[in-house]
């Protein structure tokens, strides 16, 4: 599953927005922030900051993770 994504779309998007962008379930965007944000920063896969008590992902950073790692949605089978 390739997504291409545009400068536009280089932005901090909260664990909703980000699964409404992915197709992933919100409720493993938030654990996987939560764990990301445990890390050091260097050793991090995903770019997460806290804003009012919520996890913020760097969409680049997640969009490659969907890519590299292939976890998430999947198309249903017929």
């Amino acid at each position: 599953m390739t997504i291409q994504h545009t400068p536009e779309q280089e932005i901090w998007v909260m664990t909703t927005e980000g699964a409404n962008i992915t197709g992933y379930n919100s409720r493993y965007l938030q654990q996987l922030a939560k764990k990301n944000a445990q890390l050091p920063d260097n050793e991090r896969f995903i770019k997460v900051r806290m804003r009012s008590n919520r996890h913020e992902l760097w969409l680049p950073d997640l969009l490659h993770y969907i890519d590299e790692i292939g976890y998430g949605p999947h198309q249903n089978k017929k």
